[in-house]
């Protein structure tokens, strides 16, 4: 499986998914659990480590194509450790 980064998000449906009894596979109810607000793809496998990375692609699509889940590219130019505005000159 290839790995991308992704930013998840419930749309409408899949919040009220999970405040009524909708018939949803437990997998795929307990990862529609984990996503609140904006998540990132690699803090959702994080969260189901035990769980193999094929596995926890597979339920993510399919909360995709149920339309419980909204994704978006991550944008990988991030600096998180804010050193790359650093001018580091010899």
């Amino acid at each position: 499986m290839a790995t991308s980064d992704y930013i998840y998000r419930r749309s409408a449906a899949g919040h009220s998914a999970l405040e009524t009894d909708t018939p949803l596979a437990a997998p795929l109810r307990r990862v529609l659990g984990l996503i609140e607000g904006e998540t990132h793809s690699h803090v959702v496998r994080k969260l189901l480590r035990d769980h193999t990375e094929s596995n926890v692609a597979y339920w993510l699509s399919q909360l995709e194509k149920l339309g419980l889940l909204e994704a978006r590219a991550s944008q990988l130019d991030h600096d998180l450790d804010f050193t790359g505005s650093f001018a580091f000159h010899r």
